[in-house]
């Protein structure tokens, strides 16, 4: 009797490793590497729209890697200000929305490439880029857009694109509840935790300045 092959199991890519909380951008830094990206011309479109759509929208690597053109663009090729869709990981909706230069470096993305309403924005490599990019790429990308501007690459990843702008809003909004709701988080509880790092609290300065 033959015995079946069992596949084998794929190690986590982390484990056993000390990972911790990729850090936010600064938005000097963004701005930086938006500077960069933009200097490759149309080599670096891709690159341009990708890390542009990722600083906008605050979505999880893989939300972020399946969009699609149709969900940015509407039938007469006109770009959405807003996107809503369902997060995949904890099933909440959220509305993400795109700047004006976001939407135009998209715009310019999807003409180079002659994309389809259904195709990936941002494909990866095998299948003739009919699969999205993945997770890994993703990473691999964000390590030489930092270390483009002087960056320790080991430092950061693609989740520190998704926690820049909301750190960035709660720094300047103090809103959690709000933050919770555009990252599609479960509870306020885990926001907390997500952005645990934002900004450092003087709770006696905001007990002096709330006085009843």
């Amino acid at each position: 009797m033959i015995k079946k092959r069992q596949p084998k199991k794929k190690q986590p890519w982390n484990k056993g490793r000390e990972i911790g909380q990729r850090p936010a951008l600064s938005l000097s830094q963004v701005t930086r590497i938006k500077k960069s990206l933009a200097k490759r011309g149309d080599a670096g479109l891709r690159d341009f729209a990708l890390f542009s759509t990722a600083i906008d929208t605050m979505l999880r690597g893989p939300d972020l890697l399946i969009l699609t053109v149709k969900e940015v663009r509407v039938r007469n090729n006109s770009m959405r200000d807003i996107i809503e869709l369902t997060t995949s990981k904890y099933g909440q909706s959220v509305q993400c929305v795109l700047s004006k230069a976001t939407r135009d470096v998209l715009d310019k993305w999807i003409k180079q490439s002659a994309k389809k309403p259904n195709d990936y924005l941002f494909t990866g490599r095998v299948r003739g880029g009919l699969t999205p990019m993945s997770t890994r790429q993703l990473n691999r990308l964000v390590n030489t857009w930092v270390e483009g501007i002087g960056l320790d690459a080991s430092v950061y990843g693609a989740e520190s694109l998704r926690r820049t702008r909301a750190i960035h809003i709660l720094n300047e909004t103090g809103n959690m509840e709000a933050v919770r709701i555009i990252l599609g988080l479960s509870d306020i509880r885990a926001t907390a935790r997500y952005l645990s790092d934002a900004r450092s609290v003087d709770t006696l300065a905001i007990n002096r300045a709330h006085q009843i």
